[in-house]
């Protein structure tokens, strides 16, 4: 899946939001606070997740790339495959251009053409909600703003 969104607010001020929310979650997830400076190309840490199917799966977070204001990628490996996150950011006349990509890599070929055949019937509905979580992002920044 791939989508692109334009905020009306800057890459600084999403960077840092997608920064704290990975803080966020680290500490969620292990109950350690790590500094952002901490946060970097090969940084992992464990989590729990609840699959569709109801139970606990422990996956394995891996920072691949993180280049501030611009790009943010991770992997998420779980024992039936692995998902790659990627968020690329341009700053614009207006704003900023967010480029968000997710690829699924099942650990088996069957598993691969379920995953292919589920994405084509949900694609829409996935895009949807990331334009929905954008637009969120998008107005948590802006009331920040108008707060200070």
């Amino acid at each position: 899946m791939e989508i692109k969104v334009e905020l009306q607010v800057s890459a600084n001020e999403v960077f840092e939001q997608l920064l704290n929310s990975i803080i966020q979650d680290v500490k969620n997830s292990t109950s350690q606070t790590i500094a952002k400076n901490k946060l970097s190309k090969g940084f992992a840490y464990k989590k729990i997740l609840r699959s569709n199917m109801g139970y606990d799966v422990t996956v394995n977070v891996q920072i691949n790339e993180l280049i501030q204001p611009n790009k943010y990628s991770a992997t998420i490996e779980n024992p039936k495959g692995t998902n790659t996150i990627e968020y690329t950011l341009r700053d614009t006349l207006k704003g900023v251009e967010i480029t968000y990509k997710e690829n699924y890599k099942a650990s088996s070929n069957l598993q691969n053409w379920n995953y292919l055949l589920v994405s084509l019937i949900y694609s829409r509905r996935s895009k949807k909600k990331m334009r929905k979580q954008f637009a969120y992002l998008e107005q948590q920044i802006l009331n920040a703003k108008n707060i200070k």
